[in-house]
């Protein structure tokens, strides 16, 4: 798959028109268009935001496989500092809500030196390739 065709299946399965993705990404409609339909490529400089918009890394957008060797993610382990105990609550219930992916596995919440933190552990078991970030 060629980068245009990833950039408009990635757009379209977020649900958003090209006039949108132009607009968040600070270009023209018709840059959009040339990129889908292959007429010119986004500039380097673009990549980084449009692999952070759509939650993919820049090899999965410049359609760049890897071999089945390759390592994979197993389990991160994430530490937020926030302002309240009722923060790190929230920040939970939105990592519990979304989708099944990564897997919420064990969570702390303490107070160190005066501050709020929230340790999050989460497992994925997938091809670092083929992920999407959060």
């Amino acid at each position: 798959m060629n980068i245009g065709a990833v950039i408009k299946e990635l757009r379209r399965n977020k649900g958003i028109k090209q006039e949108e993705l132009a607009d968040i990404l600070q270009v023209s409609v018709q840059t959009v268009s040339r990129w889908e339909n292959e007429v010119n490529y986004p500039d380097l400089s673009m990549l980084p935001q449009l692999s952070a918009f759509f939650q993919v890394t820049t090899d999965y957008l410049l359609g760049v496989e890897r071999s089945n060797t390759m390592a994979k993610l197993l389990k991160t382990v994430e530490t937020f500092e926030v302002n309240s105990k009722q923060e790190a609550e929230e920040m939970l219930l939105k990592f519990r809500g979304g989708e099944q992916f990564p897997i919420l596995k064990a969570h702390e919440i303490m107070e160190v030196e005066g501050k709020i933190i929230l340790e999050v552990t989460k497992e994925f078991n997938a091809d670092v390739d083929n992920m999407k970030f959060e």
